[in-house]
């Protein structure tokens, strides 16, 4: 699926992450990994302190992200097919538990040229300031 220019505006202006830099780490951060699914949900509960359980888990650390737009960020990316998450179910422990590999598509390798360009045309601007 390509993205016409008017995907692309929608996609970066009504992104929960702001920042091009943060978004394009974010992409890169997606594409190749592999994350325990359940692990995705408590990340988002954690985000919002409903973690009763009291369990502790890593949050990935891009550029200061909340949780939630991380989390919010990979949803809508899924939406606008510049990722694919492709769920495998594995044992761990005698436990069956599911894992789920992103990967970008076309649109997003697309995105993240755009998201390259935009950083170096914000990072030549600083240096002219």
């Amino acid at each position: 699926m390509t993205l016409s220019d008017e995907r692309i505006i929608e996609f970066l202006s009504k992104s929960p992450v702001k920042s091009f830099r943060a978004m394009l780490d974010v992409l890169r951060y997606l594409d190749g990994n592999w994350i325990w699914e359940d692990l995705e949900y408590e990340l988002f509960d954690n985000a919002l302190d409903d973690n009763s359980n009291g369990g502790k888990i890593r949050v990935p650390a891009i550029r200061g992200i909340a949780a939630n737009a991380l989390l919010d960020f990979a949803w809508r990316a899924l939406d606008f097919h510049m990722i694919r998450r492709r769920p495998r179910k594995v044992t761990y422990e005698s436990l069956p538990e599911i894992i789920v590999f992103y990967e970008l598509m076309p649109a997003g390798k697309h995105m993240i040229k755009i998201l390259e360009a935009f950083t170096a045309i914000e990072s030549s601007e600083a240096r002219a300031a």
